[in-house]
């Protein structure tokens, strides 16, 4: 049947609104008041606390921006969650793991509490289960049950929408029922900068060739880090996760943990359609490795 229409006939239409009341119907319910509490006390006794936010957190950029202001805890991100925290903040360490930076994989080692908000603990952030954080208390928020302590044992947790659970605490500090110990803040912060600028991210200077890394950190200072930015899979994707700073959330689109090569064109291809759909002028790039484009080349048809 489609092929009979002419084209002016099913050009598609994109409608945002979408309800599906079993699924809702699902869904984890406000955290309790008394576990906000709990939970924002744990971080306020805290002397060396650290952000390791995720996914979950995308849509929860303003709360959780909102959170750092308030207590002044330093951020690392995962390969999902780039974007949430503004990475060109002074309190982001970037991501985290092992394609992230020393001075994120540092404070992770040394914190006294880990806020893992929107995460899952795979493979690629934690490398030994038992050696990652080992010295720190963990809070877990995630919005599915079966996640929270399947990898790592945790001392607190909430089964809740991250943008909901950050905007109680938000709340509690707000109000002052709980307080940070600013000092004490301020040295680990201290302690944390000291690394970055011990141990910042490097690549090699070449004579007669441009770096893949330089050319991305180019393309972040020209779209001040507020491109849409696809990748595939491989080497090229890790490089834009360490080199472009996403400013904004929603930013950044990879296939993560699914490794799906021949990503990175047709979703940019999605991503230049809506956003032209909805009247924003938004640049959008496919950094991508030359297998990976290869995986779906044919898509420049729908391009042109």
């Amino acid at each position: 049947q489609q092929q009979m229409l002419q084209p002016s006939q099913w050009q598609p239409t994109l409608d945002a609104t979408v309800t599906l009341e079993s699924y809702f119907k699902r869904l984890p319910r406000l955290p309790p008041k008394g576990l906000d509490l709990e939970v924002a006390r744990a971080i306020a006794s805290s002397k060396r606390p650290v952000l390791y936010v995720g996914g979950g957190c995308v849509d929860a950029a303003d709360e959780l921006r909102k959170f750092v202001d308030l207590t002044g805890i330093p951020v690392t991100q995962t390969l999902m969650g780039l974007g949430s925290f503004d990475e060109t903040d002074p309190l982001a360490l970037q991501m985290l793991g092992m394609h992230g930076t020393v001075y994120a994989n540092y404070a992770i080692h040394k914190c006294d509490l880990l806020l893992a908000f929107g995460v899952r603990f795979d493979d690629r952030v934690t490398g030994k289960v038992k050696e990652f954080a080992p010295d720190a208390s963990v809070v877990h928020v995630d919005i599915d049950a079966a996640e929270i302590g399947k990898n790592k044992a945790v001392d607190h947790s909430i089964c809740a929408d991250t943008r909901d659970t950050l905007a109680a605490l938000n709340a509690l500090f707000e109000q002052k029922q709980v307080e940070m110990d600013t000092t004490a803040i301020a040295a680990w912060v201290a302690e944390v900068q000291e690394q970055k600028e011990l141990h910042p991210m490097q690549y090699p200077d070449y004579q007669d060739a441009i770096a893949p890394q330089h050319a991305i950190e180019v393309l972040e200072e020209v779209t001040r880090g507020e491109a849409v930015v696809s990748t595939g899979v491989g080497q090229h994707q890790m490089w834009a996760a360490q080199w472009y700073r996403f400013a904004k959330p929603r930013r950044w689109l990879t296939s993560g943990g699914l490794g799906t090569m021949g990503f990175g064109l047709p979703a940019a291809i999605g991503a230049a359609a809506a956003f032209k759909q909805s009247g924003e002028k938004v640049t959008v790039v496919d950094i991508d490795g030359d297998g990976s484009f290869l995986m779906n080349a044919q898509e420049l048809a729908t391009v042109v």
